[in-house]
């Protein structure tokens, strides 16, 4: 018989409010020790944030920052000082950052399956659409998780084979 999705979830499941500020996202990270977290209104899964979805908003707003002082030039000079530096560069996207939240970062979709999914495609699932982590749910509600993480755990306990 398979293993189900159930029996190798993580139970206690850290999620942050799509309010928190990115900030305050860095800080549970570093705290949790872990690279992502379910985004949760009430009970309700709305979301998946991760760090890489984090470090893609800074590199975007760092190609926009250094785009700006461009967009501002007119005929008669610029409507405001034009960033040269990097250090000024970096100020406007650490200023930008700061005002960020969870909303605006975290990916709507959400790849999710019942407790009672065949662990092996859930696997199935991760590598299709290229995710380190998968929810359990039921009918909205967050049951648990499923990392990449526990996959190597459970390979390494012999609990899993290589197909």
């Amino acid at each position: 018989m398979d293993i189900t999705a159930t029996e190798v979830m993580r139970r206690c499941v850290q999620t942050v409010p799509a309010t928190m500020s990115l900030p305050e996202l860095e800080r549970a990270f570093t705290r949790a020790g872990v690279w992502g977290f379910p985004v949760v209104d009430g009970e309700r899964v709305i979301g998946v944030v991760s760090r890489s979805d984090v470090v893609g908003r800074l590199d975007l707003e760092h190609q926009t920052a250094q785009k700006t002082s461009d967009f501002y030039r007119d005929a008669n000079g610029f409507h405001e000082a034009p960033l040269v530096t990097t250090e000024e560069i970096s100020g406007r996207v650490g200023e930008r950052m700061e005002h960020l939240t969870v909303q605006d970062v975290m990916h709507r979709h959400i790849y999710s399956v019942p407790p009672e999914h065949p662990l092996r495609a859930v696997a199935g699932a991760m590598i299709e659409h290229d995710i380190h982590r998968i929810l359990v749910t039921r009918e909205g509600k967050l049951l648990g998780v499923i990392s990449t993480g526990d996959f190597v755990r459970l390979y390494t306990q012999g609990r899993i084979k290589p197909a």
